[in-house]
């Protein structure tokens, strides 16, 4: 059942919730370091608070504080030892505040082929989803060029630590590699991959029954990774992938089964130095959605890769718990 948008703020890990119509006082700036986009934002950080006051006699408490959570969606299945804090639930017709659209050339990283877009036509909200669209055109000599999107929350949501999970239908085809990951919002460790990166979903188009669970990190670079063969295509219906992110452990799920958790990362620089573990995943991140078209690990489209409905990548929801504790 689809609920209404809730995007609200706590004042527990949270170091910003800030989803409304109105546009954040936000600043960003992107520069590419490594594999992937470095996005700095300036964002007025915010916590709040219940407060009942008791206007009453001199005996009487003039204040008392209570901490509060926002009510989780009707549908949602919240994990043992965890409250809601957060989430969208794309029931709107415009993208919220929250997300900020990326713009990027063809082969910025990965040897990709599309160019990312702000234009709406290619990231939108319709029908309860919001849906990335992937496009091909092409030109007089049958060249062809390809456009898709990429949002993010970096201006709008980060957290530290708990359970993550989006509904998700993936595009179907050879080429397409769509991901629900997530990077930190300050780099406080240093530019890619030395700061850290969460792939809690990559579903490659030519292993359409497989998902993977990944964490990058270190200089020189290093990644562990866990897949799950799910035995059906996972392109034909939605699915549910989540990511537990504890101090002392990363866990990955496919529609709320455990396939792979890790305690194997580590924090360095290319001089050698390190920081204490948990380092780098003991800091802020913001979520990423995006449909890369080509690269080194999926390939080329071909022939019979399609760019109609069957090239969407379709997000029902995505939701963020963290521990009572």
């Amino acid at each position: 059942m689809k609920k209404r948008t809730v995007c609200l703020m706590t004042s527990l890990c949270l170091a910003l919730v800030s989803c409304s119509s109105t546009t954040p006082e936000t600043s960003a700036e992107s520069s590419v370091e490594g594999d992937v986009v470095v996005i700095t934002a300036q964002v007025a950080e915010t916590t709040e608070t219940t407060i009942e006051t008791t206007e009453a006699a001199e005996t009487e408490p003039v204040e008392t504080t209570e901490e509060t959570f926002p009510e989780a969606p009707e549908d949602a299945v919240i994990p043992e030892g965890y409250h809601y804090i957060w989430s969208d639930e794309f029931n709107g017709d415009t993208l919220d505040s929250c997300w900020y659209r990326e713009s990027h050339s063809p082969g910025w990283v990965n040897n990709e082929l599309q160019r990312y877009s702000v234009d709406e036509e290619y990231c939108y909200v319709a029908d309860g989803d919001m849906i990335i669209q992937p496009t091909v055109e092409y030109d007089d000599d049958g060249e062809a060029s390809y456009t898709s999107a990429r949002i993010c929350s970096v201006g709008g949501f980060k957290f530290q630590y708990g359970y993550i999970e989006a509904r998700i239908r993936v595009p179907e085809g050879q080429g397409f590699l769509p991901a629900f990951w997530m990077l930190p919002s300050t780099g406080q460790y240093g530019s890619w991959p030395e700061s850290g990166e969460i792939d809690i979903m990559e579903v490659v188009g030519f292993q359409p029954d497989a998902t993977y669970g990944t964490l990058h990190y270190g200089d020189p670079h290093e990644m562990s990774q866990g897949s799950y063969e799910a035995g059906v295509n996972l392109y034909e219906d939605y699915h549910i992938y989540a990511c537990e992110w504890e101090p002392e452990s990363i866990t990955f799920y496919l529609d709320g089964e455990p396939f792979y958790q890790t305690s194997d990362w580590f924090s360095s620089t290319p001089a050698g130095a390190t920081r204490e573990w948990p380092a780098p995943f003991d800091q802020n991140f913001y979520i990423i959605f995006n449909v890369a078209v080509g690269g080194d690990w999926p390939g080329d489209p071909d022939e019979t890769t399609p760019f109609d409905e069957r090239a969407q990548m379709r997000v029902d929801w995505v939701r963020v718990y963290q521990k009572d504790a």
